[in-house]
């Protein structure tokens, strides 16, 4: 797997991630959080499987990550994605449809839906995070 492919990812994940955190506009903040969720998994697909997926759906992502760790062996870390994808469904609907609305919508984001989709692009990395350390280190 190329590391300087992962890299480029994380670092834009991480990127939106702060440009999130920062925005003035709430509709800016919920796309930039739904891009630092989209990139971050689609770095982790890559680095542990080699796998580059061009889909942009979060629950389809992180289904196939599921599936992908626990056709590997790793249970566990599976487990810890679908628990995460069971805890947020919602919010991870509500982020799915802000990669359109928030761009396209006709209706927009408040300060709160900004500080609930940053919370959640935070805590869905961090989770991945460990996933990826626990499988590396096997």
């Amino acid at each position: 797997m190329s590391g300087e492919y992962v890299l480029v990812l994380r670092r834009r994940a991480l990127g939106f991630l702060e440009e999130a955190r920062e925005a003035r506009d709430p509709d800016l903040a919920v796309f930039f959080a739904e891009q630092a969720m989209q990139l971050y998994i689609k770095s982790v697909l890559y680095e542990l499987f080699g796998e580059r997926v061009r889909g942009h759906g979060l629950r389809e992502l992180l289904g196939l990550l599921a599936r992908l760790l626990e056709e590997a062996g790793y249970g566990r870390e599976a487990e810890a994605v679908r628990s995460f994808v069971a805890k947020h469904r919602g919010l991870l609907i509500e982020a799915e449809e802000a990669y359109t609305l928030a761009r396209y919508g006709e209706v927009g984001y408040s300060e709160a839906d900004a500080a609930r989709m940053t919370s959640l692009a935070e805590s869905l990395i961090r989770m991945l995070e460990g996933v990826a350390k626990r499988v590396k280190m096997g």
